[in-house]
C-alpha cells in the first residue's frame, strides 16, 4: 500500500490535459464533499431568496440571492440537475409559503412541493445552456453554471437564463388555474423607479432585471475567483458587468417614460371597517351574532362623524349569505340608520338566469357566489360583482365530484360558482370602480380588464384572517401595489383583519390602518380615506397589451429550449454512431 502512494501523488501532479487528471477530478466532484457543498449553496440561495419577501423583506437580496447556486459546481446529468434545482426551489417555496400552514393539512408544504418544480426546471435548463455555450468535451468534469468563455457567450447565458426564469413564472401564473404568487419582481415593491417600469412590462420586467443581476454577479465572482485560485491573468469580467449596466439603463429609461397621472378631479370619501374576527370553516350562530354586532356597531358609530360617500366592509365580513334572514334584517336596519351606500363582501345565493321554479324548489338549485354587493342608502341592491377566479380547495375542490374523499379532507364545506362579468360599480359621476375579491388581485389580468372597461378606481375586498397574524396578509398586500402601478389607478384595499389602506397610482401606500400606540396592524377599527381620483387617467402599455413581456420571454424560452433539445439529440446520435461503428465495420 505504501508503495502505491507515491504513484497516486504523481498522477495528481500530471497535466490537466491528460485523461488521468480528468478522471481524478471526476472522482473528487462525485464524492460526498462536493455534494454537500452544492446542497449548502442551493439551500442558501433558497433561504436568501425567501428572505427578500415578508416577513423579513430584505429586498436587496433579490439582486444577488441566486449567486451561491450559480457559482457552485453543477452535477452531471439532467436528472441530477433537476434534483439539485428542486432542492433550491423547495427550500425557497416552503419557507416563503410557511404562513399557508395556518389553515391546516400542511397546505404550505403541499403547495411548495408543486411550486418547487419551476426553479428546478430553471436550474436544469440553465445548466444545459451553460454546457452548450461552454462547448466542453464529453469527458470534462462539471463546473459552475456561469463558468463560460468570455465574450458574447456570457451575455447569451445571462439573457437565456433570464428568459427561462420569466417564462416559467408566466407558466406558473396560469397552469392549473394559476398561482402567480411572489414572482421574483414582487420583492421590489418598495422601489418607486422599478414600479414605474411595470407600466410597460408588468412584474415580469422587474423579474428579468433581477435575474440579469444575479447571473452577471455570479459570472464576475467566478472570473475573480479563477484568477485568485490559479494565479493566472484574470479573464475580463467586463462583459457581464456591461450587460447588467445596459439592462439597468434600459430599465431607467423606461421608468422615466412612464405616463404621469393628471391631477385628481374628484374625491371619494370612504369609511373602511375592519372587524378582525377569526374565521371558521363552519360558522355558528354565536360567531354570526358577534360578526354582525361588530360590523354594524362600528359602522353606526363612525358614519355620523365621518360623513362618508361610501362604507366598505371586507370579504366575508359576516359568515353568512346576505340573503340569510337575520343578516338581511340587521343590514336593512343599519341602512335605514346611516343612509349611506354600503359595499360589502358576502356570499350570495341566487337562481341562475335560466332557472325555473318547480313549485317546491329551483331547477337547477340555487347557486352560491362569492360576491361584492353594492347597497343603496335604502338597502336595495344596486349592483353585484361575482368573483371570477375562485381559490382551488378554498372555494371549490377540483374534480370534487369524482373525489369525494378529497372534499372531506380539504374542502371548506362549499362549492362556489364562478362569475363571468367584470362588473363596475358606479360610485358617482365618472367614478367607476372594479372590485377584486381577495386572491383575484394577484392576477394582473383581472385588474387590467376592469380598467379596460373604464374603471377609474380599483378595490380589493379581502379575507386574510384565515392566516392569523402570519406574513400571509403582508405578502398579499404587496401584490395589490403592482395592480395600482401597472394601470396607474388608485387602489383601495379593505382587509378583514389587517392591511386596510389606500395605494396611490404610483404604488405608494397611504393610510395603513394600525394601532398608533403599539404599531400592530391586526386590529379592530375604522378609518376614513379621501381617495383622489382622476377622471381622465392615462392608459398604460400594460393596460393595452397585458402581460406581453412575460409572453415574449416565454416564447423566447421555448425556442431556446428547442435549440437545446436539438443539440442534445444530435449529440446522442453521434455517441450512438461512435458506439455502433466498430461493430458495423
Amino acid at each position: 500500500m505504501r508503495q502505491g502512494q507515491p504513484g497516486k501523488r504523481k498522477r495528481r501532479s500530471e497535466s490537466p490535459a491528460e485523461p488521468a487528471a480528468a478522471g481524478a477530478n471526476l472522482r473528487v466532484l462525485t464524492g460526498w464533499r462536493p455534494v454537500v457543498s452544492l446542497g449548502v449553496c442551493l439551500a442558501a440561495s433558497g433561504l436568501l431568496l425567501s428572505a427578500s419577501y415578508a416577513p423579513l423583506e430584505w429586498d436587496w437580496l433579490g439582486w444577488c440571492a441566486l449567486v451561491p447556486a450559480l457559482v457552485a459546481a453543477a452535477p452531471c446529468g439532467g436528472l441530477r440537475r433537476l434534483l439539485a434545482g428542486y432542492l433550491l426551489g423547495f427550500v425557497y417555496c416552503v419557507t416563503n409559503l410557511f404562513w399557508l400552514n395556518e389553515i391546516g393539512f400542511a397546505a404550505g408544504v403541499l403547495l411548495a412541493i408543486y411550486c418547487a418544480c419551476f426553479p428546478a426546471a430553471w436550474y436544469a435548463l440553465t445548466a444545459a445552456l451553460a454546457g452548450a455555450l461552454r462547448a466542453s468535451p464529453a469527458g470534462e468534469p462539471p463546473s459552475a453554471l456561469c463558468r463560460v468563455p468570455t465574450g458574447w457567450r456570457q451575455s447569451a447565458l445571462i439573457l437565456g437564463s433570464s428568459l427561462f426564469w420569466v417564462g416559467l413564472e408566466w407558466l406558473r401564473s396560469w397552469l392549473f388555474t394559476g398561482f402567480p404568487w411572489n414572482d421574483l419582481g414582487i420583492s421590489q415593491w418598495q422601489r418607486p423607479a422599478l414600479l414605474s417600469l411595470t407600466c410597460f412590462t408588468g412584474v415580469a420586467g422587474i423579474s428579468a432585471l433581477l435575474m440579469v443581476s444575479n447571473l452577471a454577479l455570479a459570472q464576475v465572482a467566478l472570473t475573480w475567483w479563477h484568477g485568485v485560485r490559479h494565479g493566472s491573468p484574470r479573464r475580463s469580467g467586463r462583459v457581464p458587468a456591461v450587460t447588467l449596466g445596459l439592462a439597468l439603463v434600459l430599465a431607467m429609461v423606461a421608468a422615466m417614460m412612464a405616463p404621469t397621472v393628471p391631477a385628481p378631479e374628484a374625491s371619494l370619501r370612504v369609511l373602511a371597517v375592519q372587524g378582525n374576527i377569526p374565521q371558521c370553516r363552519v360558522w355558528t350562530e354565536e360567531q354570526f351574532d358577534e360578526a354582525v354586532a361588530v360590523y354594524t356597531g362600528l359602522t353606526a358609530q363612525a358614519v355620523p362623524v365621518a360623513r362618508p360617500d361610501l362604507v366598505v366592509w371586507p370579504e366575508s365580513a359576516v359568515p353568512a349569505p346576505l340573503g340569510y334572514g337575520p343578516f338581511r334584517r340587521r343590514v336593512d336596519a343599519l341602512m335605514a340608520e346611516i343612509q349611506t351606500p354600503l359595499l360589502l363582501g358576502a356570499l350570495d345565493s341566487r337562481a341562475l338566469p335560466d332557472a325555473r321554479w318547480t313549485g317546491a324548489e329551483w331547477e337547477p338549485p340555487l347557486q352560491d357566489f362569492n360576491a361584492a354587493i353594492l347597497l343603496a342608502p335604502d338597502g336595495s341592491t344596486v349592483e353585484t360583482y361575482d368573483k371570477i377566479h375562485r381559490v382551488p380547495f378554498g372555494e371549490y375542490v377540483p374534480f370534487g365530484r369524482y373525489l369525494p374523499w378529497l372534499v372531506d379532507w380539504i374542502g371548506m364545506g362549499r362549492d362556489l360558482t364562478p362569475g363571468s362579468e367584470y362588473t363596475l360599480f358606479d360610485l358617482g359621476p365618472g367614478l367607476l370602480a372594479g372590485a377584486n375579491i381577495c386572491f383575484e388581485d394577484v392576477f394582473p389580468e383581472i385588474s387590467r380588464n376592469f380598467v379596460r372597461r373604464g374603471a377609474t378606481l380599483l378595490l380589493t375586498l379581502t379575507n386574510d384572517a384565515w392566516y392569523a397574524e402570519s406574513a400571509g396578509s403582508r405578502q398579499h398586500l404587496v401584490h395589490a401595489v403592482f395592480r395600482a402601478a401597472e394601470n396607474r389607478r388608485p387602489l383601495f384595499r379593505s382587509g378583514n383583519n389587517s392591511d386596510t389602506c389606500l395605494i396611490l397610482p404610483d404604488g405608494r401606500i397611504e393610510g395603513l390602518l394600525y394601532d398608533p400606540e403599539t404599531g400592530r396592524r391586526f386590529i379592530r377599527g375604522t378609518r376614513v380615506y379621501d381617495i383622489p381620483i382622476s377622471l381622465t387617467p392615462p392608459e398604460t402599455l400594460f393596460t393595452r397589451l397585458g402581460n406581453w413581456f412575460a409572453r415574449a420571454c416565454a416564447a423566447g424560452a421555448i425556442l431556446l429550449g428547442l435549440w437545446l433539445f436539438r443539440r442534445h439529440w444530435r449529440a446522442c446520435a453521434r455517441r450512438r454512431e461512435a458506439i455502433l461503428k466498430p461493430h458495423l465495420s
